[in-house]
């Protein structure tokens, strides 16, 4: 997987480890812990460095050889300098990741994702992003995921052993600002899931909410 992607906007690099006091840390770090960026995420603001290092467990890649697919990138925003004698500068504003899904935590029916004879052969893998609210609005989600899958559908040995890979993206009804990243991104939807459990999401706890299912190949 290439390590810096650009764009005319952005910059994009791939983080494979986060030490703590690290460059790569203090990003992540910055995202977890904004509590609007945050506002969409399963897993919560970060309220400490070791709620963020606990996270990391779930985002980074671990070894590989324990069969998890995961691709995580920074984005930072590429700022034009005053003179032309000022270096370039960039500003963090995101985060894009690809993790595979090991365990299943929804029961989504054959309609809303991939039929069993398909899943046995194709690797399916989650699509998950956040970005600083300042730069909400502007384009840079779909910039950023757009950049990604073309970067990964490029990168094949990667995925092997797999030939076919399967992204999905689960939004909550409540956020329709990523519904249209999806549609942007060529991301298909699927249907609709009407999930019941326990969690703390956008502020408040929920017994059940409708998410919006979508998905595409980005091998076959």
């Amino acid at each position: 997987m290439e390590s810096v992607l650009f764009t005319p906007r952005l910059k994009l690099t791939l983080i494979t480890e986060a030490k703590r006091g690290s460059p790569e840390f203090e990003w992540l770090h910055e995202l977890r812990s904004d509590e609007k960026g945050t506002w969409w995420s399963i897993y919560g603001k970060s309220n400490s460095p070791e709620d963020t290092e606990k996270l990391l467990k779930h985002l980074l890649p671990t070894s590989i050889d324990d069969g998890t697919y995961r691709v995580i990138y920074a984005v930072h925003k590429l700022i034009e300098p005053l003179t032309a004698t000022e270096p370039n500068t960039t500003e963090l504003i995101g985060l894009v990741t690809l993790k595979s899904v090991e365990d299943e935590s929804l029961d989504l029916p054959e309609d809303l994702t991939l039929p069993a004879s398909a899943a046995a052969t194709t690797l399916t893998m989650e699509l998950g992003y956040q970005f600083l609210p300042a730069a909400w609005g502007q384009g840079y989600a779909t910039e950023s995921v757009t950049t990604v899958f073309e970067t990964c559908k490029k990168a094949k040995s990667f995925w092997q052993p797999f030939e076919k890979v399967y992204i999905r993206g689960i939004i909550n009804h409540g956020n329709p600002l990523s519904c249209r990243v999806m549609d942007k991104t060529g991301m298909k939807k699927r249907g609709v899931y009407h999930w019941t459990g326990n969690v703390f999401l956008a502020g408040e706890w929920r017994q059940k909410d409708d998410l919006f299912i979508y998905g595409m190949y980005l091998l076959e």
